[in-house]
Parts: C-alpha cells; sequence; structure tokens
C-alpha cells in the first residue's frame, strides 16, 4: 500500500480508490475513470473525487473509481481534436475538466461534430466547477500612483490597449484611466493558456461591429505578441519593486492573481476588472468517454462537482463558485474584489476556432523583401523640404518599428541601370532584424540606409524587371516556417524600355508560382502619380494588395491592413 501511494504521488496522480476485502470496489471489476484536470482546479478535483470514490457508488453494477491527473488543457484538446498522438503522458481521459470552456470549444471544432478521425466527441454538461474572470493585474505601486494623480476608476479595454502601445478598437475612453505608452502588456501565450486566449475573445467580440476589425485586431496582435510569456507565473516575475520605465500589467485569472499575492511578493497586483466586462475561465465538467457505461459513471461523478464540500474548497482556493460568488477573503488587502464583474457573452465554438486560426497566422513569423524605387520622379516635392523619396524613407520607418527582431527582412533599391544594365541593387541581404551586420544590426542598417537613399536624377523605374528578379530570389529561399512576402514601395509606374511587357511580366510571376510556396506580394503607392491598374493586376496574380499613401502618417493603417489579409 506504501509503495503504491508513494508511485501515485511521484506520478502525480490522486488515487483515491484502493481494492478492499469483499467491497466490489477496485481491480478489475470496478469501472475506472480516469480524469484530465487543469492544474490549478486538479486539488479541488481531487478532493471532491476522493469523496466521490469512498462514497462506493455504482453504474451497471460496477463500482465506479475516479483518478485524476493534472494535464495540461491545451494538450487535451490538441488530442481530443485529432490532431495530437496519445502517450502515457497524455491518453484520452474519460472525463476532461480544463480551465475554460474556449479548450473544449476548440477540440470539438477540430474533430468536428461528433469526433473526427482519430479524435472523440466531447459533450460539455452544465456543470461548472468554479469560476474566475479574467483580470488586469497591476503593480500595487502602480495602482497607488495613479490613486494620487486622482484616477481610481476602472478603465476600458480601448484604454488598456492604448497604453500598451496597441492599437485602440475604435471605441471613445472619456476616462483615459492609464497614460497612453506608459505601461507594458504581459500575456500568457494564448495557444497554451486560457487567459492569455480569453483575450483575444475579449478584443475580437468588442471590435464585431467596427468596420476596420481586421486591421485593429491584426495591430493588438502584434502588440500581444510581443508581450508573450510562457504561462502566469512568468508575467509575476515582471512586477519587481522599484522598476523603473514601462511598467508590467498583466492578463490573468482573477484566481492567479490571488494566489501570487498569497505568497507575500514584495510588489503585489492590483486586479482591476475592465467596464465593458470580461470572460471568465469556467472549469467546465466535460464527458469525453464514449462508452455508455461509462458516461452513466461520469454523471454520477459531475455531481460530487457541486457538493457543499466542493463549493467549500472551491473558495478556500481563491475561485469563486459557478454563479459568481467570490470567497470572504476577497478584498483590497488581497487585491482582488468580492464584486462580481460583468460578463461579456461566451464566444460560439466557430468563433473561437477563427480567431485562434488567425492567430496563428499572424504570429507567424515576417519574411520581407522590401523594394523601394529610386528613379527620378522620385525626387519631386510633396512638401516643405521634402520629396517623395524622403516621404517613403519616413513611410519604411514606421513600418519598420512595428516589426519583431526575429522578422526577416531584406532591401533593394531600384530604378534603371543601378548595377550595370540591372534596374535593382541589393543593399541589405535578407536576415533577422536582429542579427549583425558589421558593427550594427540589420535594424540599424535599415534605418542607416533609408537616411541615406537618394533618387537617381536620370533613372527610369524598372518595375516589372526588379519584381520578377525579387520574386525569384524568394521562391528560391522560401521559408515555410515564415509568411513570406515581396513590399514594392513605388510612385506605381513601370517605365523601363528594356524590359518586358506588363502581360509578359504577369504570365512569368504566374509560371514561377508554386502552391507550396505562397508569396504575397504587396505594393503602396506614394502619390497621386500612382498607376493603380497595372499594380492592382500585379496583385491579383499574387494574392497581394495595393494601397496608396497620400502622407506618411498613413503607414501604418496601410501596414496593418496589409499584415490582416493573412487572417483570411
Amino acid at each position: 500500500m506504501a509503495g503504491a501511494v508513494g508511485l501515485a504521488l511521484l506520478l502525480g496522480v490522486g488515487v483515491y480508490a484502493f481494492a478492499e476485502s469483499g467491497s466490489g470496489c477496485g481491480g478489475d471489476e470496478a469501472m475506472n475513470l480516469t480524469v484530465a484536470a487543469a492544474p490549478d482546479i486538479a486539488p479541488i478535483v481531487e478532493k471532491a473525487a476522493g469523496r466521490f470514490n469512498d462514497s462506493k457508488q455504482k453504474a451497471g453494477g460496477r463500482c465506479v473509481v475516479a483518478t485524476v491527473k493534472k494535464v495540461e488543457p491545451s494538450s487535451v484538446s490538441t488530442l481530443l481534436s485529432g490532431q495530437g498522438v496519445a502517450n502515457p503522458s497524455n491518453e484520452r481521459p474519460d472525463v476532461w475538466i480544463p480551465d475554460s470552456s474556449l479548450w473544449v470549444s476548440l477540440a470539438q471544432s477540430g474533430a468536428g461534430e461528433g469526433g473526427g478521425p482519430g479524435g472523440a466527441a466531447s459533450a460539455k454538461t452544465t456543470t461548472s466547477v468554479a469560476t474566475s474572470p479574467i483580470v488586469v493585474g497591476l503593480p500595487q505601486s502602480l495602482a497607488a500612483k495613479l490613486k494620487q494623480q486622482g484616477i481610481t476608476a476602472s478603465p476600458s479595454w480601448d484604454n488598456l490597449l492604448k497604453a500598451a502601445g496597441g492599437v485602440a478598437g475604435g471605441a471613445v475612453t472619456k476616462n483615459q484611466m492609464i497614460p497612453a505608452g506608459s505601461v507594458r502588456l504581459v500575456v500568457p501565450d494564448p495557444m497554451k493558456n486560457a487567459a492569455g486566449m480569453g483575450s483575444l475573445m475579449i478584443t475580437n467580440t468588442l471590435l464585431a461591429n467596427d468596420p476596420n476589425r481586421d486591421s485593429i485586431f491584426t495591430g493588438i496582435v502584434r502588440t500581444v505578441r510581443e508581450s508573450t510569456v510562457p504561462d502566469v507565473a512568468a508575467e509575476f516575475t515582471h512586477f519587481r519593486k522599484g522598476r523603473t520605465g514601462k511598467q508590467p500589467i498583466s492578463l490573468s485569472s482573477e484566481q492567479a492573481l490571488w494566489k501570487y499575492n498569497k505568497t507575500g511578493p514584495e510588489e503585489p497586483a492590483v486586479a482591476l476588472y475592465p467596464l465593458e466586462g470580461t470572460l471568465s475561465m469556467d472549469y467546465p465538467f466535460t464527458i469525453t468517454s464514449t462508452d455508455a457505461a461509462e458516461q452513466e459513471g461520469a454523471r454520477l461523478l459531475e455531481k460530487a462537482m457541486s457538493t457543499e464540500a466542493t463549493r467549500s474548497d472551491v473558495h478556500a482556493a481563491g475561485f469563486r463558485t459557478p454563479d459568481g460568488k467570490a470567497p470572504n477573503g476577497f478584498d483590497q488587502k488581497a487585491g482582488v474584489s468580492p464584486a462580481r464583474p460583468r460578463q461579456l457573452p461566451a464566444p460560439k465554438s466557430a468563433e473561437v476556432a477563427k480567431v485562434m486560426q488567425a492567430w496563428s497566422k499572424l504570429t507567424l513569423g515576417l519574411r520581407m523583401l522590401v523594394l523601394i524605387d529610386v528613379s527620378g520622379s522620385m525626387a519631386e516635392q510633396v512638401g516643405p523640404n521634402r520629396n517623395r523619396l524622403q516621404a517613403i524613407a519616413q513611410v519604411s520607418q514606421g513600418g519598420l518599428s512595428m516589426m519583431s527582431d526575429d522578422t526577416e527582412l531584406g532591401q533593394w533599391l531600384f530604378s534603371t541601370n543601378m548595377n550595370g544594365d540591372k534596374p535593382y541593387k541589393e543593399m541589405i541581404p535578407i536576415g533577422p532584424l536582429d542579427e549583425r551586420i558589421g558593427s550594427t544590426t540589420r535594424r540599424g542598417r535599415f534605418l542607416s540606409t533609408l537616411q541615406q537613399m537618394r533618387p537617381k536624377p536620370d533613372g527610369d523605374t524598372g518595375l516589372y524587371r526588379t519584381l520578377l528578379a525579387a520574386y525569384s530570389g524568394m521562391n528560391r529561399t522560401y521559408k515555410p516556417e515564415f509568411g513570406n512576402s515581396i513590399l514594392l514601395l513605388t510612385d506605381g509606374k513601370n517605365d523601363d524600355p528594356g524590359g518586358p511587357t506588363l502581360q509578359v511580366a504577369l504570365r512569368q510571376l504566374k509560371n514561377m508560382q508554386d502552391p507550396n510556396k505562397p508569396i504575397q506580394v504587396n505594393m503602396i503607392g506614394f502619390g497621386r502619380g500612382v498607376d493603380r491598374n497595372e499594380l492592382e493586376q500585379i496583385a491579383r496574380v499574387t494574392n497581394g494588395s495595393v494601397q496608396t499613401a497620400m502622407t506618411p502618417e498613413e503607414i501604418q493603417k496601410i501596414f496593418l491592413k496589409m499584415l490582416s489579409r493573412r487572417i483570411q
């Protein structure tokens, strides 16, 4: 017995029923239900299962025994969707209690109705073991500073995104609680954590009626991508006393923040509850077994998750009960509020799948070759002491500031006779922005090159030849782990007597295309001389896009709009 208990503890498994002489429980006679529970709720589920096992309930004439394992919801969701492979550490459970119904939605959307090949049907019951709203966490020192400034109201999600450097969601924030650019968002990985996934769902819900939702969502995703950490515990490592510069703000479950504060940290966290409402972790009791007898046994276990004893355990661990009631210890000192926060509508399964697919596409690394027109027409003045090329340089700097260090970027300048009879010249070979090139990084080289660009007085615009050479090069060096694209900045009109016609160029582009190597050609034309017709024909062939910028200030909106095409 001692050896069995010791082995169970080493494996992280709570086993609450053992064979007893003449009891009819345990061994081959018992119906063994495996329960996969999210790590944060597992201790509560283990206690409830222990009480259930002690009651020796029967289904189909057999005693039911529940065995609880702590398993990350993301692993079970992948397995049940049919996209994962079962192994000793991640076997298909009979009952699943993830931290959020969002995981169940993903599993169901992946497996299809009734379960797909290699997957399994999962039926979410009406039982929720516990709840915990997604909250915004501020370091206590920052909260105190804001209070001294007379800022005490709850912020809106719009305010928080602006403050963290994201793109506003279109709402009008009357009370700008947190100054813009003063904080840095820290978010747990949405692919592995329900609080991170929930933050995307909240954003998507609030943007539902915004005509620019794709562009805005893209900007927010790019901000979140730069702020992700592996898990919630990693979020709170950023909360340090005396920290200077931008202060961190976290997104986590209320219970995780409460639990962090219970450790007595030097810099506690204060939970904020945004005005529009939030989503909650709901810890749904989900039956995943397809066996009728096991389903009957699971329904008996389900009742054990709603007893007064279980509700008491839920409160003791810092969770709210399913009705939203907070534990007695929730107060200002604990950093959390006992009031029931406003709830946003739960997203439907199809919407959850759509948003997470968008996240996967938008967080795929960028690999981009930038082609900049330096022909003579780029010397045309577009403002006081500023010509087209200088405006393009400003546009490019704006786009560069939005790219992460792991973005792979390269730069060519083009006109005519730039390198012998070639109309283009490679200025910066494609590679990661943070990679060293000589005495500086590739990002530094970009900034330097942009400042030094000058129009070629007698140069025409060898646009087609340059684009064909660029497409060929990107095709040859294609990297499937990146979103591969070409960004062309020009005054928009090909002028290259020695080059191919538009129809020849389009035909050559089509011939180079490989369905396994999608390469978008996105084009930004600056000024009123843009020939949209020829650029749009190129865009149609390459699944790209054409945008026209009249002022440098328009670059952010245009750049986000181009990035958002990856959602579609």
